[in-house]
């Protein structure tokens, strides 16, 4: 059996209708220079194209800040539009963290002030409940004397009692904390050593594991037992957010207690837990003070 050559344009040609009466016209296939031609004009328009978007990303490489998602060609602002942070109230009135790179440079500040300033109030108080009545159990001259009883800090005076070891000490710690962001603040929040899903604040520090541990507490107790492994997972991630939540609201909570405390000693010059006795006067302070004397009358 001999078979019939086929011509290459029978392969693809589409069956087309012949309408009455209308003249039949022969369509000439491309000559090899239009197909050419075409191809070069397709192929220029992709690397114009490629070169738009290399352009516009070795911008947005050099300065992380200078564009917002929705300038990306084809960005899906749903992504950023959803982007759930914990404590985010929605609440930003001069648009400070108008990108991400804004947002999550200004969550890493916020998250390091709420921290410290947890830690100052706690220290503040503690100083002024608790400094005295250990001075006098090791024999010692309060530094509060210099003071009023209240704690020393830049309004109220003081700090010259602290040497040089101090200072330098508590430059050093958080010289080696801040260490841990300095890359992003020079170059840019997402550098090549950050991965996208990092957590501001998050050190990789929690020896103890306490989040885990808290979040496994509250799931192993919740009315809801997880159906699969799956819900198990999902349920953990909720209460650890839950955790994130409940600690940049307490810093929030204690940059303002701070600053509170720091301007009303500065304008009553009395020590606030003088002032606020219903608060600071516990029975586990005055517990306290009475061991101290305890101590200090047995020696």
């Amino acid at each position: 059996m001999v078979l019939a050559p086929i011509s290459p344009l029978s392969l693809h040609a589409p069956a087309v209708a012949m309408r009455a009466g209308a003249p039949v016209m022969p369509a000439e296939p491309p000559t090899f220079d239009e197909m050419v031609a075409s191809k070069k004009r397709l192929i220029d328009a992709h690397a114009a194209d490629v070169d738009a978007s290399l352009e516009w990303l070795g911008a947005t490489l050099r300065a992380k800040e200078a564009r917002t998602w929705g300038d990306a060609p084809g960005a899906d602002l749903s992504v950023f539009n959803s982007l759930k942070l914990p404590g985010d109230v929605g609440f930003d009135p001069l648009n400070l963290a108008e990108t991400e790179a804004h947002l999550l440079a200004y969550r890493e500040a916020e998250i390091k002030h709420g921290r410290l300033a947890m830690l100052g109030v706690a220290g503040w108080v503690g100083s002024e409940l608790l400094h005295e009545p250990a001075a006098y159990l090791l024999g010692a001259q309060s530094m509060l004397d210099l003071t009023d009883g209240r704690a020393p800090s830049v309004l109220n005076g003081g700090l010259g009692q602290f040497g040089g070891a101090f200072w330098l000490a508590a430059v050093g710690v958080a010289a080696l904390l801040e260490s841990a962001t300095v890359k992003e603040q020079f170059e840019g929040w997402q550098s090549a050593d950050k991965a996208w899903n990092y957590s501001p604040g998050d050190y990789g520090f929690d020896p103890l594991d306490l989040r885990g541990a808290i979040a496994k507490f509250w799931v192993e107790r919740s009315d809801v037992a997880p159906a699969s492994e799956a819900e198990r997972m999902e349920l953990l991630a909720n209460v650890k957010a839950n955790i994130d939540t409940a600690e940049i609201t307490h810093g929030r909570v204690a940059m303002l207690a701070i600053t509170g405390f720091a301007l009303q000693e500065a304008v009553w010059h009395t020590a606030v837990v003088d002032q606020s006795p219903i608060f600071f006067a516990t029975p586990v302070y005055h517990g306290i003070a009475s061991l101290f004397g305890a101590i200090r009358g047995a020696f």
